[in-house]
């Protein structure tokens, strides 16, 4: 295996024993704004992740980040967008 183990923002917050209300007022953010990170709705801005990491008491590569679907596709191949 080898890989480092993650938890998710959720698990991270229970950890640090904190409700959503106490850690976004600790992290400096609206509520809604957390609960939209933690299921993965809106992108974590960097700041606020180092941020959130500090006031957690973790390590940023401890937690692992929700992947926004932006609706976006990374893969060139996707949806006829191939360069064959």
């Amino acid at each position: 295996m080898g890989g480092k183990i993650q938890i998710s923002l959720v698990a991270a917050r229970v950890n640090a024993e904190l409700k959503q209300e106490e850690a976004a007022n600790k992290i400096g953010i609206s509520v809604k704004a957390l609960r939209n990170y933690e299921l993965g709705i809106e992108a974590i801005p960097r700041h606020v992740f180092k941020t959130i990491a500090r006031v957690y008491g973790l390590p940023e590569n401890a937690i692992r980040v929700p992947i926004v679907d932006d609706g976006e596709y990374d893969d060139p191949t996707f949806m006829g967008h191939n360069n064959f």
